[in-house]
């Protein structure tokens, strides 16, 4: 009996992972009411029959299903969103600070979820007369206290991790909406697999605003380059520009150039 609960066990935990691109140990405790030490030996099982990759705390989608001839593309695991602010966090923030020295006066703009474009909230403070769109907890109540700011929240399913509302709400709150500017942080940056996010839902969303916005503008430091996440968000050529720093290499400068996409450095 408990060999046929272990299976029905890891089946779920694999539709789990097919949804959410990521699986935490501890999650998977909490749900199956079972201890981790249960769900890593699932996890165990699940990564010899080839099925998974684990990684810290938990585990991802199987490495083998994004291989590029790009070089050096690897699957990323989704850490917590106050885990991700700590990193490359100047570089994110001259990201920022460029991004929002963009946006007009007057203008509609969309910011999705991710640090990257909480460092656009901080310095949208002297804007007047802009109307904000977000599908991020964290950004739209940051910016219920700037003054002159119309803000905008989509509504939808909260994601722990992120602070990201997604899903059918989320999705359906676009309707008969659009803004200017799309702002959208990414996970990964390749030429092959273009621009990916560590979950299915964020990419539906994230496709679904590309629909909605006169001009895409990808921000991401350069740490993304030659890095594919869970989930395809578009193709390499599907933003008008990508705003990162310096350290982006002279393959990926040439590449984009060749693309027409404007590289923005920082």
């Amino acid at each position: 009996m408990s060999d046929i609960l272990a299976e029905e066990r890891r089946r779920k935990i694999l539709d789990q992972l097919e949804a959410e691109g990521t699986v935490k140990t501890s999650q998977l405790a909490n749900l199956f009411s079972v201890s981790e030490v249960t769900i890593r030996r699932d996890l165990e099982v699940l990564k010899e029959e080839g099925k998974l990759k684990k990684v810290h705390g938990g585990a991802v989608a199987n490495e083998k299903d994004f291989e590029s001839s790009y070089e050096g593309d690897t699957i990323t695991f989704e850490p917590s969103f106050q885990e991700k602010s700590e990193v490359n966090r100047e570089e994110k923030e001259e990201i920022g600070q460029k991004a929002a020295s963009m946006v007009q006066d007057g203008s509609s703009i969309f910011l999705e979820t991710g640090t990257t474009t909480m460092q656009i909230v901080k310095h949208l403070s002297d804007k007047q007369g802009l109307s904000v769109m977000t599908n991020s907890l964290n950004h739209g109540l940051r910016l219920s206290k700037v003054a002159g700011v119309e803000v905008l929240l989509t509504g939808g399913r909260l994601r722990e991790n992120t602070s990201a509302l997604v899903g059918p709400i989320a999705r359906r709150s676009l309707e008969e909406i659009y803004v200017d500017t799309l702002f959208m942080g990414i996970n990964g940056i390749t030429i092959d697999q273009g621009y990916t996010v560590p979950t299915v839902q964020e990419a539906e969303m994230s496709r679904r605003v590309t629909g909605i916005a006169n001009e895409v503008i990808i921000v991401a430091d350069s740490s993304k380059f030659g890095k594919v996440s869970h989930a395809k968000v578009a193709e390499i050529d599907g933003a008008h520009a990508v705003i990162t720093d310096d350290g982006v290499s002279q393959s990926y400068r040439e590449a984009f150039s060749d693309i027409g996409v404007e590289l923005i450095i920082a």
